[in-house]
């Protein structure tokens, strides 16, 4: 044998194994993360259609091109605002997202625990699902609502084969639907009353893990109406609500 050939067989093994430690490399290579972030907690406020044919400009420094009227998204719902139906400005909204870390081991303890709030939401013309009688603009909303966000999430659950493993990968981005239910009010001020007090796990069983690290991106939180039946999820359903901040 020939001192090339001698050498063809260990430079081919070596080869091969260095492919080997590449791809195990890859397989469990992890993702940068922060040492924490959690809770989230974010405001909600009324969304509006966006402006497409402006009819005015915004004052300076921001002198954007802008649309008058505002036009609410929700074709029906609203909630109250004196200038504008009469009725008194007593609506708070918010989401709140908390990482609840499970102990190591059976059973599944580790979660994202969901609570959400908004107040004086109120009936338009149209609305099956409505109740009490408000002294000022409509009635209260009893029909359903549901909070979504596009998130994605890179962590170290994603195997090859179907059913998981240690692989890290990021996910393409997925919605992550939550439904509540809205209620009446006793107050004639104030329009129902819709709140959720829920976590990951209950919504989609087994989506938070002990011991899968998990960086999970979200998106603008939104809240939809139920459409005219008041059902979430509706084929009509329109925007009610979206994440931002009122400046008094």
């Amino acid at each position: 044998m020939t001192i090339k050939r001698k050498m063809v067989l260990p430079l081919a093994i070596a080869i091969g194994a260095l492919v080997v430690m590449v791809v195990a490399q890859a397989a469990m290579a992890g993702h940068v993360r922060p040492k924490t972030a959690s809770p989230l907690r974010a405001s909600l406020v009324p969304a509006f259609k966006a402006c497409t044919a402006s009819n005015r400009t915004h004052g300076p420094p921001l002198a954007f091109p802008s649309c008058n009227p505002p036009v609410q998204s929700s074709n029906f719902l609203t909630v109250g605002e004196p200038t504008v139906n009469g009725a008194a400005a007593n609506s708070i909204g918010f989401i709140k997202l908390n990482v609840k870390v499970g102990v190591p081991g059976p059973p599944e303890d580790s979660d994202v625990l969901i609570v959400a709030s908004i107040s004086d939401v109120r009936c338009k013309a149209g609305v099956a699902t409505c109740g009490n009688v408000n002294t000022a603009d409509g009635p209260d909303y009893t029909g359903q609502l549901q909070g979504t966000a596009q998130i994605r999430i890179s962590d170290h659950w994603n195997a090859v084969a179907p059913g998981g493993g240690p692989d890290p990968a990021t996910v393409q981005d997925i919605p992550f639907p939550v439904n509540t239910g809205c209620v009446n009010t006793a107050d004639a001020a104030t329009g129902g009353s819709c709140v959720v007090n829920t976590s990951a796990n209950v919504v989609v069983p087994g989506s938070v893990l002990d011991g899968k690290r998990a960086v999970v991106g979200i998106g603008q939180l939104q809240v939809n109406d139920g459409g005219a039946s008041g059902t979430a999820g509706a084929p009509d359903a329109t925007l009610f609500e979206t994440q931002g901040i009122f400046i008094p």
